[in-house]
């Protein structure tokens, strides 16, 4: 039986060795991200134009509701090892 934890772990060390090299597991640069999704603008520190995204409830908030508020967006990719 230690010798199968064994070779999943070692497995696992292989793969985070060769999978950011590969296309699924490499994120690319920050231009590659953006052409990723289509008119994705701004950069740290630009005021952002006004869009409208759910919250985990299902309502609708836009940005210009959040203005003058602390906001935190996190956009996650789907394959990002």
């Amino acid at each position: 039986m230690r010798w199968l934890a064994t070779l999943i772990i070692v497995g696992l060390f292989v793969l985070n060795l060769v999978l950011p090299g590969t296309d699924i597991g490499r994120r690319g640069n920050e231009a590659q991200a953006r052409a990723d999704v289509d008119g994705a603008v701004g950069k740290v520190g630009e005021q952002l134009p006004d869009f409208a995204l759910e919250d985990l409830r299902g309502q609708v908030v836009s940005l210009n509701e959040m203005r003058g508020h602390p906001t935190l967006l996190i956009f996650e990719r789907s394959v990002d090892w």
